[in-house]
C-alpha cells in the first residue's frame, strides 16, 4: 500500500557520502534541511539543522473550503490583456503562481493563495514569495528549503502546505514504474498514471494531494491539482500561454515550455481530462495563445 511507504521515510538530515540510485532525486538537496511526516503520509514540518522552522498545515486547514468560483492567474503575457477591474470587483477566489502576486498587487488585487513549485525560481526570485506576506502558501518542499535559505523570513506569518512530487518523495526510495502502478491500484488509485513514457515521471494526475502531485512542466498544472483537492468546482485560468520565455514578472528564468509541450504538457492535460471525466468540475482556459486543444477542457464543462 502506498500509505505504508511513508512510515519508513527518514526525518533526519542525510549524509552526502552514499547515494543509492533510488534516492538520486535528493542528491542536489541541501541536507541541512529535513522533514517530518503526518501519520497519514504528508509532510508535517521542515527542520533546519534539526530545529523546526516551518509547520505544514493539513490541506483542510490551509484555506476555508472552496465554495466560490476560482480564477487561477498564471504569468503568460496574455494576462496583461485581462479585465482586472472586473475580477477586482468580483467575489471570485484568486490564486497566483510563482511571481504573479506582485503583478496582481500592482492591479489592486491581493490573491487568496500562492502556489510555488520550482526551486530554481526560488533561488533567484524567492523575494516574490517573501513579499507575498501573510498569503497562504502551497510550496514544494525543496522550494521551501531554498526560500528559507536565501530569504530567511520568506515563509513566516502564514499557513504553509508542503507538497511533494509523486515518486520523488522526501527520504523515500523511488519506485520502479511497474511497482508504483501496482501499489497505486492496490491503494484505490489515488493517482492517474499516464501511459505516456517519461523517464522523469512528470505525467499523471493526483487525486490525493497529500500523497504527492504530478508536475508536468508548468506550475499551472500543479495548481489545478491543488485547487481540485481543495474542492474547487469552477476554475478560470488566466495567462496560461505555454508559449516560451516571456512572463508578466521581471527576472523570469528561461523556459522550456515549447520543447516540453508535445512530450510532457499535452499528455499531462490529457491525463487531467481522463481523471476528471464525469466529475462536475468546470475548467476554462482563457488564454487566446495557449496551444492546448479546446476539447481538453470541454469534457469538464458538461
Amino acid at each position: 500500500m502506498l500509505a505504508n511507504r511513508f512510515t519508513a521515510s527518514f526525518s533526519t538530515p542525510f549524509s552526502k557520502i552514499i547515494w543509492p540510485k533510488s534516492l538520486k532525486h535528493l542528491r542536489r538537496f541541501d541536507h541541512d534541511y529535513s522533514y517530518t511526516r503526518h501519520q497519514e503520509g504528508g509532510l508535517s514540518a521542515m527542520r533546519f539543522k534539526g530545529v523546526e522552522v516551518i509547520q505544514s498545515v493539513p490541506i483542510n486547514a490551509l484555506v476555508p473550503p472552496i465554495t466560490r468560483s476560482v480564477t487561477l492567474v498564471t504569468t503568460g503575457p496574455s494576462a496583461l490583456e485581462y479585465d482586472w477591474e472586473s475580477l477586482r470587483n468580483s467575489s471570485r477566489m484568486i490564486v497566483a503562481v510563482t511571481g504573479g502576486t506582485k503583478f496582481l498587487q500592482e492591479r489592486g488585487i491581493t490573491p487568496d493563495l500562492l502556489i510555488v513549485t520550482d526551486p530554481d525560481f526560488c533561488k533567484v526570485n524567492g523575494f516574490h514569495v517573501r513579499d507575498a506576506a501573510r498569503i497562504p502558501l502551497v510550496i514544494e518542499y525543496r522550494s521551501a528549503a531554498v526560500v528559507h535559505h536565501h530569504f530567511p523570513d520568506g515563509l513566516d506569518d502564514r499557513p504553509v502546505l508542503l507538497i511533494e512530487r509523486v515518486n520523488k518523495w522526501y527520504g523515500i526510495p523511488e519506485l520502479p514504474q511497474k511497482v508504483l502502478s501496482s501499489m497505486n491500484r492496490d491503494s484505490g488509485s489515488p493517482f492517474l498514471i499516464s501511459e505516456t513514457s517519461d523517464k522523469l515521471g512528470r505525467i499523471g494526475w493526483s487525486n490525493q494531494l497529500e500523497l504527492g502531485f504530478y508536475p508536468s512542466s508548468t506550475v499551472a498544472f500543479v495548481a489545478l491539482q491543488v485547487l481540485v483537492a481543495l474542492g474547487a468546482k469552477d476554475i478560470d485560468i488566466v495567462g496560461m500561454d505555454l508559449g516560451g520565455t516571456q512572463s508578466v514578472y521581471a527576472n523570469a528564468l528561461p523556459s522550456n515550455l515549447l520543447q516540453t509541450y508535445p512530450t510532457v504538457i499535452l499528455p499531462s492535460f490529457l491525463a487531467m481530462k481522463a481523471a476528471l471525466a464525469g466529475r462536475t468540475i468546470c475548467i476554462n482556459n482563457l488564454s487566446p495563445a495557449c496551444p492546448l486543444p479546446p476539447e481538453i477542457f470541454e469534457t469538464n464543462n458538461n
